[in-house]
């Protein structure tokens, strides 16, 4: 397996990505939402109000993709833009259907991480969690 890379990291976090995301894709095309989607849901739903530049940089997508992605949202239901404080900005809502749909997302993208990380024990898919959670709140640029 992808001799002379296993030695780096890089290349075999992108490797677990590719794979981890091809399956939650897969699984998560019966609820018409993608990975990046999700992501959107997921940061609104725990700070509702927030505008799109603010979930953007929580999410670190550019501002146009950011844009196409909470239309694609509003567009089928599960997100709304309502006024924000400054009248500049649109605060930004999941509706009801937003929210069934991302508990449902939540499911399945749970039931994948399972198989995904069933080779490891529970000690070391939470040192893993641990791991990747410094490595992903770190500012870009090293």
């Amino acid at each position: 397996m992808f001799e002379g890379l296993q030695q780096w990291h890089g290349f075999l976090l992108r490797k677990a990505a590719q794979a981890v995301t091809e399956c939650a894709e897969r699984n998560l095309c019966p609820l018409h939402v993608t990975m990046r989607q999700f992501g959107v849901l997921s940061v609104v739903a725990a700070e509702p109000g927030l505008n799109q530049r603010a979930v953007g940089n929580k999410l670190r997508i550019d501002r146009t993709t950011i844009v196409a992605l909470v239309d694609k949202l509003e567009g089928t239901g599960l997100m709304e833009r309502r006024r924000g404080p400054d009248r500049r900005t649109s605060a930004l809502h999941l509706t009801e259907q937003g929210i069934a749909r991302l508990l449902e997302a939540q499911e399945v993208l749970a039931e994948v991480h399972q198989e995904f990380l069933g080779p490891l024990s529970a000690e070391e898919r939470e040192a893993l969690r641990n791991l990747l959670v410094r490595l992903a709140v770190r500012e870009p640029g090293l």
